[in-house]
């Protein structure tokens, strides 16, 4: 490929994906600020299990978290952390490189199977490492049955409820996003429901702003970062 179709793509690719506007909150969303500090995490007005302390033993609750990564030009990366009853939680890194020749993480392709990146390892590693400003945190709770079904879709690449149904979790360069959102199509039902794959990050997180997760966490390099949840504050009378 020559030096101007590179310029011509990487041009193109700016025009379609620069306006994400990064970490936008849709209306009807309150907002509790989240304090981390490297080395400690604290986050006193956050539901329990939320991943951003160890969070990886097998009795941790049923919960689905879908990141969201943006640079600062691009939407860069989409990743996934599964937790399931008597089961290691999973961090899917589809295409992605994280610790990937660490031993410790054991980490089988593109699915960290042990010791996965909690909450706050994860945003230290895009905001420091990749230099991201924003990562956006889609949180479903999610029943035993499904959470496990789940967990053996991406270890065992196969629906345990219909063997004939497989999914392969490895993905190349480019294609975080259309993974992400072809497992929660083929495999999450409602929660949260994606009617199709999507190629941009940012894309994929609009649409799931817009399917009630629990909660949102918006973590921003500059500081700012906050807990969302669905303002349940009445409206006063006219």
């Amino acid at each position: 490929m020559t030096r101007f179709t590179h310029a011509t793509l990487l041009l193109s690719l700016t025009i379609c994906a620069g306006c994400h506007h990064a970490g936008t909150i849709p209306t009807g969303w309150r907002g509790d600020p989240i304090s981390l500090i490297d080395n400690q995490e604290t986050q006193p007005n956050a539901p329990a299990h939320n991943g951003l302390g160890n969070g990886n033993a097998s009795d941790s609750p049923a919960q689905l978290q879908v990141f969201i990564c943006y640079g600062k030009v691009l939407s860069n990366h989409t990743a996934l952390r599964l937790s399931a009853p008597g089961k290691q939680t999973l961090m899917w890194d589809p295409g992605g490189t994280y610790q990937q020749h660490d031993p410790s993480r054991a980490r089988r392709h593109d699915v960290l199977t042990t010791n996965a990146a909690t909450v706050n390892e994860w945003w230290r590693y895009r905001r420091d490492g990749c230099l991201e400003p924003v990562m956006e945190v889609f949180q479903w709770s999610l029943d035993t049955d499904q959470a496990q079904r789940l967990h053996a879709i991406l270890l065992e690449r196969q629906d345990p409820d219909d063997p004939t149904q497989s999914f392969e979790p490895d993905a190349g360069g480019l294609q975080c996003s259309n993974r992400v959102s072809e497992f929660l199509m083929r495999f999450t039902g409602d929660r949260p429901a994606v009617p199709r794959k999507i190629f941009w990050p940012h894309e994929l997180g609009e649409h799931l702003w817009t399917q009630n997760p629990d909660s949102v966490m918006v973590f921003r390099s500059d500081g700012g970062s906050y807990l969302y949840r669905r303002d349940s504050t009445p409206t006063p009378a006219q």
